[in-house]
């Protein structure tokens, strides 16, 4: 395995992630668009499982992605997109990538415990009345009413799962195309991350505001604009700090 090089890029290549990801689903809408539903149905049906969905759908989450980033690959390199393709990550890197997905299991449940911990008796007491009542108005607003005391606890935990998504940010790429062990992944990608915490950051915020902008579409079609865009320009970011990963064609060109 080859020693990646980790690049520092302007804040401006926030941008061009999206814009260059949105080129790279022009070259083949309908597989772009399509193959992203079957990553976002096949997660919402395995989540359905009674009695441990949700948790092996955080386990095959990275397979499934790293199914999506060879969708990415092929598109970059104009090569035709087959629907088997999405299956890659269940061919190739199988174990690495579950284990990613435990990995990430592992840290949201510690996460949650941190939290838990932090928050005490009031934090125990406001979730309590919310499985009572079941509602989400009182909810916020007991979590964040003066004097409730867990406030810290729950900045604390913000903060821990912003570190798990930068550590998860590349990681399902860099086990499945650089052969890396689930925990260099997570290190690796943690560390490109905060180097390019300003890029990052612009990225997320315009990601965020397509998404408020797409919210209004009814019946949820503006999520099925919003996903392929965020997975492809995941793919372009991923392709642009790390130098081992690009080829003769660099994904972004100078602008």
């Amino acid at each position: 395995m080859n020693k990646l090089e980790i690049q520092k890029v302007p804040a401006s290549h926030g941008w061009l992630w999206i814009k260059h990801g949105y080129r790279l689903i022009t070259r083949s809408p309908l597989q772009a668009f399509s193959l992203a539903m079957v990553v976002a149905l096949g997660l919402f049906l395995v989540m359905l499982i009674p009695l441990g969905g949700a948790l092996l759908g955080i386990l095959i989450m990275p397979v499934l992605l790293a199914g999506y980033m060879r969708v990415c690959r092929s598109l970059e390199y104009n090569e035709k997109v087959v629907p088997r393709t999405i299956f890659a990550g269940f061919q190739n890197r199988t174990a690495q990538l579950v284990s990613l997905g435990g990995m990430l299991l592992l840290g949201i449940l510690a996460v949650s415990m941190v939290t838990a911990t932090l928050g005490g008796s009031a934090l125990t007491a406001i979730l309590s009345a919310y499985q009572t009542h079941q509602d989400s108005s009182a909810l916020l607003e007991a979590l964040f009413a003066p004097g409730s005391g867990v406030q810290l606890s729950l900045m604390a935990g913000l903060a821990l799962l912003f570190v798990l998504m930068l550590a998860m940010q590349f990681a399902p790429m860099l086990v499945f195309f650089d052969q890396m062990t689930p925990w260099q992944a997570l290190k690796t990608s943690l560390q490109a991350s905060l180097r390019n915490i300003v890029p990052f950051t612009v990225y997320s915020l315009i990601l965020q505001l397509f998404a408020f902008v797409l919210s209004v579409i009814p019946l949820g079609l503006g999520w099925i604009i919003l996903l392929p865009i965020a997975l492809t320009s995941m793919y372009v970011g991923y392709r642009d700090i790390f130098t081992e990963a690009k080829t003769t064609e660099s994904t972004i060109e100078s602008e």
